[in-house]
């Protein structure tokens, strides 16, 4: 009896020995520790799969963020360790937090791309978010990097722009912007017509298709819980499906390959247990020709290799790819004036107006402001007051330091809305108010040329003869910095259908123009709308919008 208890407790401990082998060898790896200094890395745990043909994986942050976005709330870098990757995390200028344009972090990620590839002896592959995949081509193409890396892999990186950067320098958002300082040269260039600016230069440079790059991005902002994606994703909703911060479209690049657009919003996106798998089989390997640097001349796209999946089970083909953007053509029809925007200063309490004509749906409102609210009220035409349960969140994208108040007005009576927002102390905000438009469908199309920007306002719904526009043109340095306008006026109205001569700066500048819409719908309602165009202008004078 004792013996047969004996070898029963030997094979249990045996057997518990053999269930926790697995547990032990998949703990996890070592937290890196990044220096907070622009060009800092560091490498994460050497996984006990590596693979010599295995590409080193760099993981490349975003706007406003820092290496760590990668391992803290994120298991990004547990899945690149459990997958046998060896991961290198940098920090760019963001860290000290005025972020760069894709020039200025172009340049300092080259140098520390050679610096990582070297140091693990082969090629890197190149995981970027957001901003970061701009300042990866940069960095490969401008800055000559692409001997050091074999594919790049971007996540919801904005290719052409983001609207919201647009709307950072509208002349509505100035108050606020220049109080939480959220206007940086990263911001400046993320403008959708710098990016157009900077397509062209990345499509004329004979690197540009070095090293191949395959995009994914996400199409579901509603339902994140965070605020910043809720006012971003309404916004943008109006120029197709985003992730709260950049639109599907941004997101693909000319010549590349999309592996997957997916239900993610901006953060999920970058998140291992998200994409990790959609994308790995991209990753590809290094045969021994390809991983030594002693030839870097030797590199062709079609020399690596990848190897397909269960969820990828074949490579898309280049005929699959985004066609490339035609960089000099400008001309453009921009939203469906279904906003309408208003901002700046106040001593405490804030009085806007909001016309809502008949057969509106819905309000989606926004009160952005650089302090939380106290209180946020809507009185409606006929006069019934409605408070509203104010839940202030703080934006970390575009407007890092300001705080997003969201109302949603359901079937609104039709007339004129008033709006008092409450602060402990004077301030400034912007208002944004996404329509949800009934019958009418109103439209503000736009067309650049030869400085000449013709605006036109599709009347139909609208009476002609009470309906106007007014447009504010604001000039910037393509850091962000504020220009002094020409000598001629930069404010002036209009009638419905008009050309004007835009006034051009005698220096490379980006001049946004806001467009407000004021008029009457045939019914007698009040509409109100707002456009915001962005325009770089370079030094040869050639202009670039979308």
């Amino acid at each position: 009896m004792n013996i047969k208890y004996t070898i029963l407790g030997v094979s249990f401990t045996v057997i518990l020995g053999l269930t926790a082998l697995p547990q032990q060898a998949w703990m996890a790896p070592t937290t890196p520790v990044v220096a907070p200094s622009p060009g800092a890395w560091a490498t994460g745990q050497t996984p006990a799969n590596v693979s010599p043909n295995k590409p080193a994986i760099l993981f490349v942050h975003g706007l406003t963020s820092k290496a760590n976005v990668w391992y803290e709330d994120n298991d990004m870098y547990e899945y690149a360790y459990k997958n046998g990757y060896q991961t290198a995390f940098i920090n760019m200028y963001d860290i000290t937090g005025t972020p760069e344009d894709m020039w200025k972090d172009g340049e300092l990620l080259a140098t520390k791309i050679q610096e990582i590839s070297k140091y693990f002896g082969k090629k890197v592959v190149i995981v970027a978010h957001s901003k970061g995949g701009v300042d990866t081509q940069s960095a490969l193409v401008r800055y000559n990097a692409y001997p050091y890396v074999s594919r790049v892999i971007t996540l919801s990186t904005p290719h052409h722009g983001s609207q919201l950067a647009d709307l950072a320098y509208s002349s509505w958002a100035g108050w606020l912007a220049d109080l939480v300082g959220s206007q940086s040269p990263g911001t400046s260039s993320l403008q959708t017509s710098y990016m157009d600016y900077f397509r062209s230069e990345m499509a004329k440079d004979p690197d540009v298709n070095k090293v191949p790059f395959y995009t994914m991005s996400g199409n579901k902002w509603s339902g994140s819980g965070k605020a910043s994606y809720t006012f971003g994703g309404s916004y943008l909703s109006l120029f197709g499906s985003n992730d709260g911060v950049v639109t599907t479209d941004s997101a693909l690049l000319p010549s590349a390959t999309l592996i997957q657009s997916g239900a993610w919003n901006h953060k999920t996106v970058r998140t291992g247990s998200s994409t990790f798998d959609l994308f790995k089989s991209y990753i590809g390997t290094l045969p021994a020709a390809v991983a030594s640097l002693k030839t870097p001349a030797s590199v062709t796209e079609n020399t690596y290799q990848t190897q397909p999946s269960a969820t990828n089970p074949t490579m898309p083909s280049r005929s699959q790819s985004t066609p490339p953007v035609d960089p000099y053509n400008v001309t453009s029809e921009d939203g469906h004036g279904q906003y309408y925007i208003r901002g700046g200063e106040h001593q405490g309490v804030a009085h806007e107006t909001l016309t809502v004509e008949n057969n509106v749906k819905t309000i989606s409102l926004d009160w952005l402001s650089d302090q939380p609210l106290t209180d946020l009220q809507f009185i409606s035409p006929s006069g019934k007051k409605q408070n509203i349960n104010v839940q202030s969140n703080p934006d970390d994208e575009f407007f890092p330091g300001a705080y997003h108040q969201i109302a949603t007005l359901q079937q609104p009576e039709a007339g004129e809305w008033k709006v008092q927002a409450t602060s402990a102390s004077k301030g400034a905000y912007l208002m944004t108010a996404v329509y949800t438009p009934g019958a009418e469908q109103v439209e503000l199309k736009t067309n650049l040329s030869n400085n000449q920007l013709r605006m036109n306002v599709n009347t139909e719904g609208l009476d002609e003869q009470r309906t106007h526009l007014n447009y504010t043109v604001n000039y910037y340095h393509p850091d962000g910095t504020k220009l002094a306008p020409p000598t001629e006026r930069a404010n002036r109205s209009m009638t419905t259908q008009e050309s004007v001569t835009t006034p051009v700066a005698n220096t490379p500048s980006i001049y946004v123009v806001t467009t407000d819409i004021d008029g009457y719908t045939e019914a007698g309602y009040p509409y109100r709308r707002t456009l915001v165009k962005s325009v770089y202008v370079d030094e040869q004078g050639n202009t670039y919008s979308q």
